[in-house]
């Protein structure tokens, strides 16, 4: 369909294409909220596998592939794909006017920019009106690094049905990340090993996510020393003592589990106990 016509007048299937951008997190978040919005529109959900999805998780659907077949025809300009595309919807209404808005009703497909550097226009998407005219493109290409479900609940169209689906705004992605992301043996097995080895004999788990993107000395600096503060105040970490080389060992334990994009967080909180007792 993409590969020989432009424009179409009508076709029997709608669609929503997840263009795979951006860290292993906001795939999960961005994958999880295209799924939703392609529910609550009535479109066929295809996952661009990007570089490493397939190996990750398994299929969610028994019998069918919601992954993109390798010669979809638009799939060499995913990476291009920004708010200067011809077929960016904020683009396309920046520039429309009475005598070009059928532009948008005639075309093809339409590329939705919902990334962190969105515009007022790319958030436009998030109203109704707009979405009555989304509903007339087959294919809406998507690129995002948020998780937009919330904003999904905001809009009046979709309200009642969001409210029969989840009662519990607070469990929508418990229960879309429990039907959608099932790891692969292999990753399972990572998974299983690890928590096997330095996780499940612990009297407690503490898990410590760092969201910091500045690594420089100084911010970094910063940064560990408010962790360390906080989480010593409270008693999430125990406290460690610089003087004795030798103290009564507590018959609790704690396994700590840091992620960062920075290795150097973890390497200096496990040298903090690695060189110091604590008490």
């Amino acid at each position: 369909m993409l590969k020989t016509k432009h424009h179409l007048e009508s076709t029997d299937c709608n669609y929503l294409v997840w263009i795979s951008f951006s860290g292993l997190g906001n795939r999960i978040l961005t994958l999880a909220s295209a799924f939703l919005y392609a529910l609550l529109t009535n479109r066929v959900l295809l996952v661009d596998p990007g570089a490493d999805m397939v190996d990750l998780f398994c299929e969610p659907f028994p019998e069918v592939s919601w992954f993109l077949p390798p010669d979809f025809p638009l799939k060499s300009q995913f990476n291009s794909f920004d708010q200067k595309s011809p077929h960016c919807y904020g683009r396309i209404l920046k520039n429309s006017t009475f005598a070009n808005s059928s532009r948008l009703i005639s075309s093809s497909f339409v590329y939705l920019h919902l990334v962190h550097d969105y515009d007022d226009q790319d958030k436009l998407f998030f109203c109704d009106e707009d979405q009555t005219s989304l509903q007339k493109v087959p294919w809406l290409i998507m690129k995002t690094d948020n998780y937009f479900v919330p904003s999904l609940f905001l809009m009046p169209s979709f309200e009642q049905e969001l409210s029969n689906l989840f009662p519990r705004k607070e469990t929508v992605f418990h229960f879309l990340g429990r039907y959608l992301f099932h790891p692969t043996n292999p990753v399972w097995g990572l998974i299983t090993r690890y928590y096997h080895a330095y996780l499940a004999k612990a009297d407690e788990r503490i898990g410590i996510q760092i969201r910091v993107f500045d690594t420089g000395t100084g911010p970094f600096q910063h940064v560990l020393d408010q962790i360390i503060a906080c989480a010593l105040k409270e008693d999430l970490l125990p406290k460690v003592s610089r003087e004795k080389p030798i103290i009564n060992q507590s018959q609790k334990s704690k396994a700590v589990l840091i992620t960062s994009l920075s290795a150097g967080y973890f390497e200096r909180v496990r040298d903090l106990y690695w060189e110091h007792p604590t008490v």
